[in-house]
């Protein structure tokens, strides 16, 4: 019987109409959003520059339709009396476009936040399995205009982007959500260092070398892979505050045994040294806030990244920092909403190098066409200076000192 009224849940949900949202059968509900974009990237280069992206299709300018975080979940919550709440929730991505990768072309069952939990008026919330870290929630707290995009691609946070590249969505976490007390909230998380999203990437633990070049069979490029045995955990929080107009949040992470030579690469890039003795740093931290007067929105996140080696040689140790800002203003009223952003990435500190920060600018505009679904377009300019290969949440890839212009239009549907 059970089996049943979940099977009725999941082909109501698909035939009702789109401005239901979040429909639910007891204590078992769907939900989703169908959303996908025209988009059309340019790459350019600065004067001086001698190379281009003509030797690699992948990286060349091009028009194409991308998916923008498409999603279908499943989720249980089971009243157990006395103020507690037994949860579950399955949440996948699938695919409105392809990008160019491979794993675009199906979908990916749970490969978003998906885990079991236990809820308590009083005590907070555990939840067990795949979600986002707290530095990744700490960003959401502070700016939710800013984490909340109009269009997905253009974001300016992610392991390749601008900001909060150590916030990620991980499958070996245990997470810890406090009730909200007068505004305040907090959330600690720890990922057993298995499985992670932010460039150390699963495949590289259980690899029986260690190479800066390429390790395992298919090589895997530029990366230092860990000895077995050796795990880089995270350990994150998050201090958030919320009332009426005003939003405010504090995040930190560390990764231990790892270290991120961020003059190096761009992208976060940690990597386990086997040299006996060798130290290592990986932290960073970040604070902002929003506010809101009527239809307008304000908001701004500053951050800062950390990490050092030590006690391997004079050429490979190294400690440096990077930080990074950005600025939202949004104005929503009726049907419309628009978002003026825009990200800064300072040179990374602590090195010789110069030129390794960016900028990344962005205007969208979006319209309810009813409650479920809008029409959705953007405007994003990434822009790199010598040393330095950002992009957007596209995950375009680019060369060294590229410039990347993205224009998108779109269409998003809620259920």
């Amino acid at each position: 019987m059970k089996k049943n009224l979940i099977a009725v849940a999941i082909i109501s949900a698909f035939a009702a109409n789109t401005a239901m949202a979040d429909v639910a059968v007891g204590p078992f509900s769907v939900y989703g959003v169908a959303q996908s974009a025209i988009e059309n990237v340019n790459i350019s280069f600065a004067a001086g520059r001698s190379t281009d992206n003509t030797t690699d299709t992948s990286k060349t300018s091009q028009t194409r339709l991308m998916d923008q975080t498409s999603k279908l979940g499943f989720k249980i919550a089971h009243d157990l009396g006395d103020g507690m709440t037994g949860l579950a929730q399955v949440e996948s991505r699938f695919y409105l476009g392809n990008g160019g990768n491979n794993t675009q072309d199906k979908a990916e069952v749970g490969s978003r936040n998906t885990f079991v939990g236990l809820a308590s008026n009083n005590f907070g919330t555990v939840r067990l399995g795949r979600y986002d870290n707290a530095y990744k929630q700490s960003l959401k707290a502070a700016a939710p205009f800013l984490y909340n995009n109009i269009n997905d691609a253009s974001a300016e946070y992610g392991d390749k982007q601008i900001l909060n590249r150590l916030g990620a969505r991980q499958g070996d976490m245990v997470a810890y959500e406090s009730p909200k007390v007068s505004g305040f909230q907090a959330q600690v998380s720890y990922n057993m260092g298995k499985d992670n999203d932010y460039g150390l990437g699963a495949a590289d633990y259980s690899l029986a070398c260690a190479t800066t070049k390429t390790c395992g069979t298919p090589a895997i490029p530029n990366v230092v892979a860990q000895m077995p045995g050796t795990l880089m955990p995270q350990t994150a929080l998050s201090l958030a505050y919320a009332n009426g107009p005003v939003t405010f949040a504090y995040g930190y992470t560390t990764i231990s045994n790892a270290a991120w030579q961020l003059d190096a690469s761009s992208s976060s890039k940690a990597a386990y040294n086997t040299t006996a003795g060798a130290s290592f740093g990986l932290s960073a931290q970040e604070i902002g806030a929003q506010y809101t007067i009527g239809e307008y929105s304000f908001g701004g996140v500053f951050e800062t990244t950390s990490s050092n080696m030590g006690g391997v040689s004079t050429a490979k140790n190294f400690d440096q920092t990077q930080r990074t800002y950005a600025l939202i203003g949004a104005y929503k009223s009726g049907q419309h909403e628009f978002h003026l952003r825009y990200a800064l990435a300072d040179s990374v500190s602590g090195t010789t190098k110069t030129d390794t920060g960016a900028t990344q600018y962005s205007l969208m505009y979006a319209y309810d066409l009813n409650k479920s679904v809008k029409f959705v377009s953007s405007y994003t300019s990434v822009v790199n200076q010598a040393n330095a290969k950002f992009t957007s949440a596209s995950a375009f890839a680019v060369d060294t000192g590229a410039t990347m212009t993205q224009v998108a239009i779109g269409l998003a549907a809620s259920f």
